[in-house]
């Protein structure tokens, strides 16, 4: 049986064994003209005697323009100057270019769920219609890692103000390891937390075929049944804030355990990869029985308890250990409860630092805090799109928003060709095509 993959995985296997990239597909702005239509239908909350830009003139003008490697709203601005001439193929600019500040103000009064809850769908549709194209649907795994964590955008707090200190902003981010892509989203006020925000997002989405994964904080009963009532499984850290419970399953875990466990089929894996120039060994342990705990019953669908034991040996002979523990809906299935417990940093590598490093969202010191989650969700939006296409450029996401700033125009519709199935599929045909064909 071959080794099963992400949908993105496979994506881009397929784009790398058949060779497409933006220089072999057809060139065309449907996705734009896609994209374009969503932002004009956004509501627009301003009275129309001060309005002089359009609304989904403005939301399209970020979206080029984070493309284009512009993080702030001068550098917007910016942008929209250099690349007037362009802009007017899609947008009308009846008023010319908006200035920073009228973005910034104008995005702060939108409301961009909408907007990007159906530009993550068509988007995801992209990455199944070209896996079902290429006949790819068998080789990916049936179940998805879809993690559940909070980012705080730390430059957009204050500690003081005439009003008193301003904290920074959060957010409740749904990472799908699936799709590479941010599915929901939650901002937190600042009189609440995480817990119930995980909660409320979870009980919108159908989490059939779903392993949610989630940080101690959000290990919390009333979390897995939300998930549980969901049709979903769970695979959640215990760590001390669990208190008993925690010490109770860090010693179940002892040694003899252990060797009972290794010599059962399904409850044993050990792997030795490099990892930040040494070796990094990990143990994973998964076990269904749990009948000793007694108040099991309170935790819905909880059916096995999880350990990944990890020691990271480093150049100069120093060893690192490192025990997580772990509560599970799953039942001894190896395979998923290590794609699980690795694949929860999916969320913090591919989302959260991606937003920092690639986008500056750390940076954000956006005050408005309706702007500022606005520009984020515009950011995640861009950073899917980039996370399809980056294995055709061989380019890291930065290095790929950096090269589109250089040639903007002869670039951007390349690039969002490759999220077009009809011109992935000619250029699918094409390459098969060729392979046939006798040498």
């Amino acid at each position: 049986m071959s080794k099963k993959s992400t949908k993105l995985e496979e994506l881009h296997h397929t784009f790398k064994e058949l060779g497409i990239s933006p220089e072999t597909i057809e060139t065309n702005d449907t996705l734009i003209r896609k994209i374009k239509k969503q932002a004009d239908s956004v509501p627009d909350y301003r009275h129309p005697s001060y309005v002089r830009h359009l609304l989904g003139d403005i939301i399209m003008i970020v979206f080029f323009a984070l493309l284009g490697n512009a993080d702030e709203w001068g550098e917007i601005e910016s942008f929209a100057r250099k690349k007037e001439k362009w802009l007017r193929k899609y947008l009308e600019l009846p008023n010319g270019v908006p200035t920073d500040d009228t973005f910034r103000i104008v995005i702060g009064t939108i409301n961009s769920e909408h907007f990007f809850r159906v530009t993550v769908s068509i988007l995801m549709q992209v990455v199944d219609g070209i896996l079902q194209a290429a006949d790819r649907q068998e080789n990916i795994h049936k179940k998805s890692i879809v993690s559940v964590d909070g980012k705080v955008s730390c430059g957009s707090g204050r500690k003081t103000t005439e009003c008193g200190e301003v904290k920074a902003f959060q957010t409740l981010n749904v990472y799908s390891n699936d799709y590479g892509m941010c599915l929901c989203q939650k901002f937190i006020g600042e009189k609440t937390n995480e817990i119930p925000a995980a909660q409320e997002v979870l009980r919108m989405m159908d989490l059939k075929d779903m392993i949610i994964t989630a940080d101690a904080m959000n290990c919390q009963k009333g979390t897995v049944k939300v998930i549980r009532e969901g049709k979903g499984d769970y695979v959640l850290a215990l760590k001390r804030n669990q208190g008993v419970f925690y010490e109770e399953v860090a010693g179940y875990f002892d040694g003899e355990c252990q060797e009972k466990l290794k010599g059962k089929e399904g409850c044993y894996r050990k792997t030795v990869e490099p990892e930040h120039g040494g070796v990094a060994v990990r143990e994973y342990y998964i076990t269904e029985e749990i009948g000793w705990y007694s108040d099991k019953e309170e935790w819905k669908g909880l059916r096995s308890l999880g350990y990944v034991h990890k020691e990271l040996r480093s150049g100069d002979g120093k060893t690192e250990k490192e025990d997580r523990y772990y509560i599970c809906s799953i039942g001894e299935n190896m395979e998923e409860f290590e794609r699980a417990s690795r694949g929860h940093w999916g969320i913090e590598n591919n989302l959260h630092w991606q937003l920092d490093f690639t986008f500056k969202d750390d940076k954000n010191r956006s005050m408005g805090k309706t702007g500022g989650k606005n520009l984020q969700t515009m950011k995640k939006i861009v950073l899917s799109i980039l996370n399809i296409v980056k294995v055709s450029y061989r380019l890291s996401m930065k290095r790929i928003r950096y090269e589109m700033s250089l040639d903007y125009e002869g670039e951007v519709e390349k690039l969002l060709s490759m999220l077009d199935e009809e011109s992935i599929k000619k250029a699918l045909e094409s390459a098969e095509n060729r392979q046939k064909k006798p040498v």
